[in-house]
């Protein structure tokens, strides 16, 4: 395993895409970040409003900041352009819309520097709803490590059933040399950062451990997503082939624990895929 400097480069991978309006909050989340070793990424998606100028604009004031644009391919291939060029220890992603808190790399960075057997660090969230202004902070109960004869498969089956934290790529920090070959499928439309987040783990050491933020570090807003974000989540055959990739990830000879565990992740998303299709008639 890499050995670390006191204070090793993170790079924050931004995809960016006609987000103009919140675009600025986002990168002065950023910069001015308690953890000062950073490398900033914009990824410039092909934008048509003034998203771009604005990431032009900021690097020119932050020598940090490095900006890429390219023709539009949606936010997998902006988030893999990002992960082509990223030369920080670890990485990190923030949606254009959304923001992070002051001391989200220094307090997701710290568990990786306390201890050898951490691999992956997961922070709480606080979802922003726009339009009415409500505000809730999630994920922010204690989480169980993996027992010592549990296999991985079990134990991220658990993750899934329990809550949501697990499934997003942006309210964490990854070891980059646990990245190689992973990447976002650009052929999903709909939880491509669930694979993306199981793909690293698959490349993790059996006995791994997970650093477990209890603070909301991570700012959702609701209200930014286009449409075809929002529908995508009400339409079961989508919650299906996730449902098959995570059984393909899983493999072809699961245990009994592992499919006891398959059997209620199934049961949570038919839950999710029937609240979505009543937020979506509301």
């Amino acid at each position: 395993m890499k050995k670390f400097l006191a204070e090793p480069k993170v790079s924050i991978i931004v995809p960016v895409y006609n987000t103009a309006k919140y675009l600025p909050a986002c990168i002065e989340s950023l910069i001015g970040q308690t953890y000062q070793n950073l490398e900033i990424i914009l990824v410039d998606d092909g934008a048509t409003d003034d998203s771009g100028k604005i990431a032009d604009e900021y690097a020119k004031k932050d020598t940090r900041i490095k900006v890429v644009h390219q023709k539009n391919g949606g936010q997998s291939a902006a988030r893999n352009r990002g992960l082509e060029i990223a030369s920080g220890d670890f990485v990190g992603f923030i949606d254009s819309d959304d923001e992070a808190d002051r001391s989200f790399v220094e307090k997701t960075l710290a568990p990786y520097l306390e201890s050898e057997k951490v691999y992956l660090t997961v922070c709480g969230l606080q979802y922003h709803w726009l339009k009415s202004g409500t505000k809730q902070d999630v994920f922010l109960k204690p989480l169980r490590q993996k027992k010592k004869n549990e296999s991985k498969a079990a134990y991220i089956l658990y993750l899934l059933a329990i809550d949501g934290r697990i499934y997003s790529s942006f309210n964490k920090l990854y070891k980059k040399e646990f990245l190689n070959g992973v990447t976002f499928d650009k052929t999903l439309n709909f939880a491509e950062d669930t694979k993306f987040v199981l793909d690293y783990i698959k490349n993790l050491p059996e006995d791994f451990e997970i650093g477990f933020i209890l603070e909301p570090l991570c700012f959702y807003n609701y209200g930014t997503e286009n449409s075809t974000m929002r529908k995508t989540a009400t339409v079961w055959a989508n919650w299906q082939k996730s449902y098959s990739n995570l059984k393909k990830w899983v493999g072809k000879n699961p245990s009994i624990s592992e499919k006891m565990w398959l059997r209620i992740v199934h049961a949570r998303w038919r839950v999710s895929y029937l609240r979505s299709k009543r937020r979506a008639r509301a």
